[in-house]
């Protein structure tokens, strides 16, 4: 008997002490939850706290997951624009002390509505969950905060949830197979030629005509195209301009910057920016490079009547887009640099170039590297470049597939030339390629002039060109365009493009060579990337189609296309 009270004791003891260290061991996780971004024609304001109270609830799990308290997370946001990014989140998470972060942003169009969000893991510093999902109905955005707690739930703190579904509309299905691949885009052209709204198709692709020991390509897969609009799109670019996690496509034509984003199924209009009519855009890029985690909007603009530059960087504030850069005298181009490029500091990444305008000339020797030191982008290095290659029409790769990178360029007639990075002359299509309509004006050689005015010629933009690899066979091509001109480059001051299409080219012992082309349309294409413009995960080839230019006998109409890389994606 005495033994037994002796062990109770000891029981009564150990107790306390056993619910001490669990209590101790079993801290809760502090979760904060900043505001979402709402992006819409609409007030929606009152999503911010909604969606803030539902996941407050669902990832409230007790003894193990702790969100921060309303007031503590409104004092914390208090000084916060609408628009919260990644850097800014984790800055604020660790003033707080929180272990985990939740941002992210509302996309609404109409009845879509799109959800993109994040959870960051402050102590691993890397995202822990990555949320992206688009519905049709308003409605889909309680459907979507339960997926993504869900998510949350079962991959950071190891329980397992019941996962919410959502029951899809029933749809008829037609058996597109049986259609010719012409009738296909015909039909897409009908049913978006003058939609009030924006429209979209996807259409299998056509087939290529292949040309002599050619095989037909199985690279290219769906196309997707925007409605037409009455503008002519002069460039684009892709990326992310709001710090949310998810691409815009931003695109050009002579005097405003529209910038879009593809959305269930539809392209989303975010902003649209006029600057005037006594300037002319000529391109247009995006990157992050001052690093405050959301891309910059890189314009190269043209005074009409003096000629000079009069370029602008945009950036989201939070609630529009606004110049941080206004009337500089740089051409902008943003590139992506091989780890082994022939530039002064190697590494790899996105760099900002810039280059002068001359004054009778359209560029002064010099394409240098770009930063930001907080008020301005100023020059650094000066690339090493060979002689005459301007800022917009050359690339850097590894062309021949050799280990070695090379430069790829458009010379003075078109014609595709591969240089060694001491600029010799390694290769040279046997035909022009490339073919542009957007131009800056300089003076006419051997012209008189009549007081203070001269003759002005046009010089024609040189067209982008990739070296990328895209059938993960791990070869590179050539990707380039390949605008038809009727005026074969004979007048100075007409182009005419009767159609264009891309042709990717790769490299054997006898030079590049065909290896997928895209269908022939009608018009010319203005500008392409290889970009992921449906934030799906996957690059696409991205092109601006100008279909009709403005004329007294009518607007000018204008589309984009994607065109997914690989047959199935």
């Amino acid at each position: 008997m005495k033994q037994k009270m002796i062990l109770i004791v000891h029981l009564l003891a150990i107790v306390p002490l056993i619910f001490c260290n669990a209590a101790s061991a079993g801290k809760p996780s502090k979760l904060l939850i900043l505001p979402f971004t709402i992006h819409s024609d609409k007030d929606l304001s009152f999503l911010r706290d909604g969606i803030a109270d539902m996941l407050s609830t669902r990832l409230t799990l007790k003894g193990e997951v702790l969100p921060f308290g309303k007031t503590e997370t409104r004092q914390a946001a208090k000084e916060l624009s609408e628009s919260v990014g990644e850097q800014t989140a984790i800055s604020i998470g660790k003033k707080l002390k929180a272990d985990y972060v939740i941002f992210g942003s509302l996309t609404v169009f109409g009845d879509s509505i799109s959800t993109d969000a994040k959870c960051f893991d402050l102590q691993q510093n890397k995202p822990a969950v990555i949320f992206y999902e688009s519905g049709q109905s308003n409605s889909d955005v309680i459907y979507h905060v339960n997926l993504f707690a869900g998510q949350i739930t079962e991959q950071v703190f190891g329980r397992k949830t019941f996962t919410p579904r959502k029951s899809a509309p029933q749809r008829t299905q037609t058996d597109e197979s049986r259609k010719h691949p012409e009738l296909l885009w015909k039909e897409v052209k009908e049913k978006t030629e003058g939609a009030a709204s924006d429209v979209t198709e996807t259409v299998e692709p056509l087939p290529v005509a292949p040309s002599a020991d050619v095989p037909v390509p199985g690279s290219l897969g769906k196309i997707w195209k925007t409605r037409n609009f009455k503008i002519e799109i002069r460039g684009l670019a892709v990326g992310d301009v709001d710090g949310d996690g998810a691409n815009e496509t931003v695109f050009i034509s002579e005097h405003e910057v529209f910038v879009h984003r593809h959305l269930a199924g539809k392209f989303a209009k975010l902003g649209e920016i006029k600057t005037g009519s006594f300037s002319s855009h000529v391109r247009v890029d995006v990157a992050d490079i001052n690093g405050n985690g959301m891309s910059e909007i890189f314009v190269t603009n043209v005074d009409n009547d003096k000629s000079r530059l009069l370029s602008f960087v945009l950036e989201w504030d939070g609630a529009q887009f606004r110049k941080i850069v206004d009337t500089s005298g740089w051409y902008y181009r943003v590139l992506d640099a091989p780890l082994d490029a022939p530039l002064d500091a190697p590494r790899a990444g996105r760099i900002l170039l810039g280059q002068k305008k001359g004054i009778n000339k359209a560029f002064t020797p010099g394409v240098y590297e770009l930063k930001w030191n907080g008020e301005e982008y100023v020059s650094t290095a000066m690339r090493m470049l060979p002689r005459g290659i301007n800022i917009f029409g050359f690339t850097y790769g590894d062309v021949l597939n050799d280990g070695q990178e090379r430069i790829v360029d458009f010379g003075r007639d078109r014609h595709i030339r591969i240089l060694s990075q001491e600029g010799n002359e390694e290769w040279k299509s046997s035909e022009p390629f490339g073919g542009s309509a957007t131009y800056v004006k300089v003076p006419a050689e051997a012209s008189a002039s009549i007081g203070n005015e001269r003759e002005m010629d046009y010089f024609y933009l040189p067209q982008r060109i990739h070296v990328a690899e895209i059938d993960k066979d791990g070869k590179k091509g050539v990707i380039v365009v390949k605008n038809a001109d009727m005026t074969r480059g004979v007048f100075s001051r007409l182009r005419m493009f009767k159609s264009g299409h891309i042709e990717c080219l790769i490299w054997n012992p006898l030079g590049l060579s065909l290896k997928w082309k895209t269908q022939e349309i009608s018009g010319h294409i203005s500008d392409y990337l290889i970009a992921d413009m449906d934030n799906d995960g996957q690059d696409e080839l991205v092109f601006s189609v100008v279909a009709k230019t403005s004329s007294v006998l009518g607007k000018a109409k204008s589309f984009i296309v994607f065109q997914k890389l690989r047959d199935g994606d």
